[in-house]
């Protein structure tokens, strides 16, 4: 390449124009400066230039003013348009108009925006009530007439005036609660179940048949108990002792059921309450709780602080609310506790836990807790619970015998003051049959009303005779179940033999298969009946969970399956029963 020609280039480069940036990149060229500046000077009246205008621009505004002085203007504001970054004037004013043929004055009836022509408006003055709607109105109005040069501030005041904030609640108002289930409500108390009214009167005990069989109800509470009075007054002195020490304690009661603990028990607190009123004893709190209404071994936390606060939670946090209770030093109790758990056996489970909880609060020094339990084997804590949870039950101990035949006669005889009605025959006559049979009071309670309802059927003033006692004999023996476990194999009723047996060795209704083989091979020895092989044993079980006198467990079908007795042992005894 020639010099010439490489210098010609060179020059050619130096004279190209570098690219505009951003910062040297104007948008607003001199011809739209130009019109803006003409767009606002007009709009704000003024006039411009002489040497700027044309004469022909300066004769057309001239002729424009002159035609609107004759109008009365009333408001001058300014409209700005986004697109054009243009302003305009906007000016309002009345036109007066007259009428040929009437001489009244002039009225301003109209008014002229442009072109277009509307209605007059109304004025409100100060002290009439305009309302919030119009009022927020006519300022967004003005805001959008009157040119704001900050377009941000411009969308926030109108956001905030469109927009206007929700007021807040007041501190001191009280919101209104959530309506709650009427489950909810009934389970704390709040509201209790209607019962529906009778259509027809009770029947009035007119007759001694019917005082009899009232009087006979195991629901009836007579005004002392015959045949306890050593067990009340020991349960009396131990509970006194508590009270008056203000310390905690426990106390385990024992005996095969129907020998009256649970009644003692209730007929004890009875007398508590009432020394309390008189100011013999010091007032306390009542609780009770049944191991045979818990759903589970831990719904006792929920129950006990159901009966003593009135709440009912789940048993978490039932638990951690008891455990503070009666655990921390800082919050004493303001009333002692005495605290009844029937059926103990029940809510005994592997872990233990509940039952050593339970146990373990009355030994608290901040605790004035007094805890009664009742089941119904007397070495139930050395079979069952270990060493820490009956290290906790201590040595005050309590047995109920099973009631003789004597102590029967005296019970049933006593409900009977006052009706006349049985002969002391029969009376013995069901003592005695009850007695070489389990000695339980409830049994010959419902022998003697079920007596008595014969006897009625006879006539309202007949006398119970102990005819009347052998045909409720052969009623109970003559019962479904009855005649079923008569009608079973010579097998099979010594393995309900042997499930009777290892309840009432352990306790507990529930039992394992395996436990129940080894007792039955005992009972088989010895009444000189062959022993069978775990296998039969099991068909036999089967057999009997299908006739529903055995409750078996369905999942399992080894030694670990679990059986709980169907029947009342008592109907066991009957059936079984040599002629």
């Amino acid at each position: 390449m020639s010099a010439r020609k490489s210098q010609r280039l060179l020059q050619a480069r130096n004279n190209t124009p570098s690219p505009a940036t951003a910062r040297q990149t104007n948008t607003y060229t001199s011809r739209l400066r130009n019109s803006v500046k003409r767009n606002l000077n007009s709009s704000f009246g003024a006039i411009e230039e002489e040497d700027s205008i044309s004469p022909r621009k300066q004769q057309r505004n001239h002729d424009s003013i002159t035609n609107k002085t004759d109008e009365t203007p009333t408001d001058l504001t300014l409209v700005i348009n986004k697109k054009s970054l243009t302003c305009r004037r906007k000016c309002y004013y009345y036109e007066t108009i007259s009428d040929s043929d009437d001489d009244s004055p002039k009225k301003e009836e109209l008014l002229v925006t442009g072109k277009r022509k509307i209605k007059t408006p109304l004025k409100y003055s100060e002290d009439m009530y305009v309302s919030p709607c119009k009022s927020l109105k006519v300022v967004i109005n003005k805001l959008e007439q009157t040119p704001v040069k900050n377009k941000l501030l411009e969308k926030d005041t109108l956001y905030e005036i469109r927009t206007p904030k929700t007021p807040k609640t007041p501190k001191n108002v009280v919101a209104k609660s959530t309506p709650r289930s009427t489950i909810k409500l009934i389970r704390e108390g709040v509201i209790t179940p209607k019962v529906q009214s009778r259509s027809k009167a009770i029947d009035s005990e007119n007759t001694p048949l019917k005082q009899a069989r009232s009087q006979l109800h195991v629901s009836y509470v007579p005004l002392n108990l015959p045949c306890r009075e050593k067990e009340h007054e020991d349960i009396f002195k131990f509970l006194e002792g508590k009270l008056l020490d203000k310390c905690g304690g426990c106390m385990y009661i024992s005996g095969v059921p129907g020998t009256g603990k649970t009644a003692t028990v209730t007929s004890v607190i009875n007398n508590l309450i009432a020394s309390a009123k008189t100011r013999h004893v010091p007032e306390f709190q009542y609780v009770n709780i049944n191991g045979m209404k818990l759903t589970e071994p831990r719904q006792a936390y929920v129950e006990i602080l159901k009966q003593l606060t009135g709440k009912t939670v789940v048993w978490e946090q039932a638990h951690d609310i008891l455990e503070e209770k009666f655990t921390k030093k800082s919050k004493k109790m303001k009333l002692p506790i005495i605290l009844l758990v029937d059926e103990l056996d029940i809510i005994c489970t592997k872990r233990q836990d509940v039952v050593y909880n339970i146990l373990d609060w009355p030994t608290k020094s901040s605790t004035q807790l007094i805890v009664i339990t009742i089941a119904n084997t007397m070495d139930l804590p050395e079979r069952l619970l270990m060493n820490r949870v009956t290290s906790r039950l201590g040595l005050t101990r309590l047995t109920f015998q099973a009631y003789t035949h004597k102590q029967l006669q005296e019970i049933v005889t006593k409900r009977l003051v006052g009706t006349n009605s049985f002969n002391p025959d029969a009376v013995q006559l069901v003592a005695r049959k009850v007695a070489s049979v389990s000695g339980d009071a409830r049994r010959a309670l419902d022998i003697c009303r079920r007596a008595a309802e014969i006897a009625e059927s006879e006539g309202d003033y007949t006398l119970v005779a102990m005819s009347h006692v052998n045909e409720a004999l052969k009623a109970m023996i003559t019962q479904p179940k009855v005649k079923a476990i008569k009608t079973c194999s010579v097998l099979e009723q010594y393995v309900l033999q042997a499930v009777i047996s290892e309840v009432g060795r352990t306790g507990v209704e529930e039992t394992v298969f395996s436990d129940v083989y080894k007792m039955l091979v005992s009972i088989c020895a010895l009444n000189g009946f062959t022993t069978v092989s775990c296998t039969v044993a099991l068909r036999a079980v089967a057999r009997l969970g299908a006739c529903r006198l055995l409750l078996v467990d369905q999942k399992c079908h080894d030694i670990d399956q679990r059986i709980i007795l169907n029947v009342s042992s008592d109907d066991v005894y009957y059936a079984l029963k040599e002629e």
